[in-house]
C-alpha cells in the first residue's frame, strides 16, 4: 500500500512539475522586471518616465522568460522547429500581458495619488508585485493552451 502511494506521489510530481517550474520562471521574470523598475525609478530618478522604465524591464523579462518557459518549464529541445512560431505567440501573449500591466499600474498611480498616497514611495512596487501575479495568470493559460500546447502533450503522457 505504502509503495502504491509513492509510486502516485511521484507520477504526480513529474506530471505537474512543470506548474511548479513555470511558477519559478515567472518569479523570476517578475523579480527581474521588478527590479529593473526600481532601479529605472529610485536609481536612475526617471520617475516621469516610469511607465517607460517598465517597458525596458518587459523587454529584459521577455528573453528570459521565454527561454526559461520553452527550454525548462515545457522542456521544448526536441522542438527546434517551432521556436521562432513559439516566440512570436510568446511575444505576442508578453505584450498584451504589458499593455495589462501597463494600464494597470497607471491606473493604480491615478487611484493612489488620488487617495493623497504617495506613488513613489513604495506603492509603485507593491501595486507592480500585485499586477505580476494578476498578470502571470492570465499568461500561463494562454502559454499552456496556445503558445506551447504541443510540448503540454509530452506533460499530459507521463
Amino acid at each position: 500500500m505504502q509503495q502504491s502511494v509513492i509510486t502516485q506521489t511521484r507520477a504526480y510530481v513529474r506530471k505537474y512539475s512543470f506548474l511548479i517550474r513555470y511558477g519559478v520562471s515567472g518569479v523570476i521574470g517578475g523579480v527581474l522586471q521588478t527590479f529593473i523598475l526600481y532601479v529605472w525609478v529610485s536609481v536612475l530618478g526617471l520617475k516621469d518616465y516610469y511607465l517607460w522604465g517598465l517597458v525596458v524591464g518587459f523587454c529584459i523579462t521577455l528573453i528570459v522568460t521565454f527561454n526559461l518557459q520553452k527550454y525548462w518549464t515545457f522542456a521544448g529541445r526536441s522542438q527546434q522547429h517551432r521556436t521562432h512560431r513559439q516566440l512570436v505567440l510568446y511575444a505576442l501573449t508578453a505584450l498584451g500581458s504589458l499593455a495589462l500591466n501597463t494600464l494597470l499600474l497607471f491606473l493604480s498611480k491615478q487611484l493612489l495619488e488620488g487617495l493623497g498616497y504617495d506613488f513613489f514611495h513604495v506603492w509603485y512596487l507593491v501595486m507592480q508585485v500585485l499586477i505580476i501575479f494578476v498578470v502571470a495568470f492570465a499568461s500561463f493559460l494562454v502559454n499552456y493552451f496556445v503558445t506551447f500546447k504541443e510540448l503540454k502533450k509530452d506533460h499530459a503522457s507521463v
